[in-house]
């Protein structure tokens, strides 16, 4: 279990108190109701946001500020200050990262999503369905796990891991889009929120049990104990799924493309698959990563978004490399496909890239693409050609374009592989 989750059932597990709940459930002034530290923050911000002066003679009565939106500040705030304290522990146990120029990256993509999370109003699938807006921060913290959290307030830490996995910054803006959600949607609270009704329910219960030795009574503890973990981590798994919607939506109103969530969490999904199984029941905190993956191509076909991988990852694209000696090879991900040489080696190398990822884009079987002659093509249209100059000494273009299609059918098959679903 994550740090963030377990400071989120360590919190949940104590009931509410007249501290910890909305103003006005305690009745008097939903200041005395903070603790003290919550009190100080709502009094600097009073004092540093004065009541407009109002005239002497004013024939219209004061106007009470509104109770939700001073629900909602108070909400806000007591995030922050919760936030604040969760991240001087988080910065005792972890080492903020040396790298400079990494923790740079972060901070300008970081400060972009979150400009646009506090000005966007955004479909919440589960969380605060207000728009919470916060100051957020982005560390960058020393370890090759590719993991980022989020605690409340908007204080937000990724390992050095997830950057190096992260293949472009289309990819890198939706995991930090993801966390800046959690906190947006205010997940933590709401989770906190849920449970305790749950642990208020079971109270009676539990000082039965305290007094008593009966069996039956043990049993239905433990039952209700496992009974208020499925839900918990079934809110959890909610909480995941609403982050991820929550990104799709502040990314596409940013220049990051949304589809960078979705190669992220391919590829993730793609490496669970080789890791050990295990089934976590009602443990599982988060959805598996091909479920994820399910929900963000549905989430992406909904809102139109064409889904061009080629667009949001270095893996699942084409690219043109120069050479020395004035050849240009093209690759696919980490395979080599073909060797362009000549006086228009460059240009014609840069239009099959385009036609590559256009046809790889579509994720075809390998029944979709043929050869004729030296002529790669895909889906009925023509990749790019093989020319008497690219062959090289001890070849000819039939057993170069052989080779080439070759490699070009050995891609599909990878690609198709890497992609493909068990059960779907």
């Amino acid at each position: 279990m994550s740090m963030l989750a377990t400071l989120a059932l360590v919190l949940a597990a104590s009931p509410a108190s007249c501290g910890h709940v909305h103003a006005g459930s305690c009745g008097g002034d939903w200041r005395a109701h903070l603790p003290a530290h919550l009190q100080a923050v709502v009094q600097k911000h009073d004092q540093e946001n004065p009541p407009p002066p109002t005239e002497e003679k004013s024939a219209e009565p004061p106007v009470a500020p509104n109770q939700d939106e001073v629900r909602h500040r108070r909400d806000v705030e007591r995030d922050v200050e919760e936030g604040r304290e969760y991240a001087a522990l988080v910065e005792k146990e972890l080492k903020l990262s040396q790298n400079k120029d990494a923790q740079a990256r972060l901070d300008a993509i970081g400060q972009e999503v979150a400009e646009i999370a506090n000005a966007n109003q955004v479909n919440v699938l589960w969380g605060d369905r207000r728009l919470s807006k916060f100051n957020y921060t982005f560390k960058l913290v020393e370890g090759d796990d590719v993991n980022a959290f989020s605690l409340p307030g908007g204080f937000i830490y990724f390992y050095e891991g997830l950057l190096k996995f992260a293949e472009t910054d289309d990819e890198l803006a939706a995991v930090v889009a993801h966390e800046i959600a959690h906190a947006s949607f205010r997940h933590m609270a709401t989770l906190r929120r849920e449970q305790s009704k749950l642990d208020i329910l079971n109270i009676p219960l539990l000082i039965a049990v305290a007094m008593s030795r009966d069996q039956n009574l043990m049993g239905a503890a433990m039952a209700a104990q496992y009974a208020t973990q499925g839900l918990v981590s079934g809110w959890s798994v909610q909480a995941e799924t609403s982050a991820d919607y929550g990104a799709i939506q502040y990314l596409g109103v940013s220049r990051y493309n949304p589809v960078g969530m979705l190669t992220f969490m391919e590829r993730l999904a793609y490496r669970d698959r080789f890791a050990p199984q295990i089934q976590w029941g009602i443990y599982q905190t988060h959805p598996p990563s091909e479920e994820r993956t399910r929900f963000l191509v549905k989430a992406l076909n909904e809102r139109g978004i064409p889904i061009k991988r080629s667009q949001t990852t270095t893996s699942l694209a084409a690219r043109s490399m120069p050479k020395e000696d004035g050849t240009f090879d093209v690759w696919f991900g980490s395979q080599k496909l073909h060797t362009f040489r000549g006086d228009h080696a460059k240009d014609r190398a840069a239009r099959a890239v385009l036609r590559l990822n256009d046809f790889f884009d579509t994720v075809p079987q390998t029944f979709q693409f043929s050869v004729s002659g030296g002529e790669m093509v895909g889906n009925g249209r023509s990749l790019f050609v093989i020319e008497p100059g690219d062959v090289v000494e001890d070849q000819t273009v039939d057993s170069a374009s052989a080779e080439t299609a070759r490699l070009i059918r050995r891609a599909i098959f990878e690609l198709g592989f890497q992609l493909w679903k068990p059960g779907s």
